[in-house]
């Protein structure tokens, strides 16, 4: 772990208070920062500014290499309903979307690309893991292994989307800056991140399921609007991300709340049945510019 920063990321005040003591009981891996992670409650130490609210992991920063080494079977395993939920999404943002040119940043496996590309999008994505990029290639998508700024992603997009990424970072307004850059004169940002000031975080307090190692930066929609207006973007549609897994994925983590003898049962034919919910802790955000562009001389 690094030393701990003085500054709040969204807005550099220096007044942080402790939220929440780090829980690692030893060593991080990679295995830490699967996407499937099932240890809520245990993250690094938290702290709260004072000045905006936000919620950051001072003294976890330097996390891409676990990132680059993550492998998640069971991400893949649920793919079938995650492309529902992409789908999804994807019809919420092409209300607003101007042109058809996609850039999906943290593409995972390619499942927002591919359904981009059946919605009739060019689209392309950068994911860091090795692993799901490899998996994306299976599939012959455009994801480039790496990070946003990227070498090799030099064009211009409608439509960038930032699906469960901005709370990994731990410069999420130089994240968001950087493809405020890529946008095109209209372009939208697509932002789904997990919501602190949700009711149903505040009711499980420390057992809430996106606190996690991997999760260094902690939203609310206040925080989310202030760190898309120092990127110069304002929000033009506020709503609320809806999931869609099957059965036996969303029971097996429900267990991990209950006591050993009313655990549900999971058999193997739930891993056919895809469900929808909405938890309501999960914000679904799309920006667009605050300036005109290209600016006036």
């Amino acid at each position: 772990m690094q030393e701990q920063k003085s500054a709040c990321w969204i807005c550099g005040s220096g007044q942080l208070e402790p939220y929440k003591p780090s829980n690692i009981s030893s060593g991080i891996s990679a295995r830490d920062f699967a996407i499937t992670d099932v240890n809520y409650g245990v993250t690094g130490e938290l702290v709260k500014c004072k000045t905006c609210g936000f919620i950051q992991c001072s003294n976890l920063t330097d996390v891409l290499n676990y990132y680059e080494d993550l492998e998640d079977p069971s991400y893949e395993a649920t793919r079938n309903g995650r492309a529902l939920q992409a789908k999804k999404m994807l019809e919420v943002l092409s209300k607003h979307a101007k042109g058809k040119k996609l850039l999906d940043i943290g593409a995972g496996s390619g499942i927002l690309v591919e359904q981009a590309l059946e919605k009739g999008f060019s689209a392309t994505g950068v994911e860091p893991s090795r692993w799901l990029w490899q998996k994306a290639q299976e599939r012959n998508l455009s994801v480039f292994l790496g990070t946003f700024p990227h070498p090799k992603i030099n064009e211009l997009f409608d439509v960038i989307t930032l699906i469960d990424v901005i709370e990994h970072v731990p410069d999420p307004v130089g994240l968001l800056k950087d493809a405020a850059k890529a946008l095109s004169p209209d372009g939208i940002i697509v932002v789904a991140t997990p919501d602190i000031g949700a009711v149903l975080a505040k009711i499980l307090g420390e057992k809430w399921w996106h606190l996690r190692v991997a999760h260094i930066g902690y939203f609310t929609v206040e925080t989310m609007k202030l760190a898309a207006s120092k990127a110069g973007l304002k929000s033009i549609y506020e709503g609320r991300a809806k999931w869609y897994l099957a059965l036996d994925f969303l029971l097996t983590r429900i267990n991990g709340y209950l006591p050993e003898y009313i655990k549900l049962p999971t058999p193997k034919f739930f891993k056919k049945i895809t469900i929808p919910f909405n938890l309501g802790d999960s914000m679904f955000l799309i920006f667009n510019r605050q300036i005109e562009f290209p600016p006036k001389a």
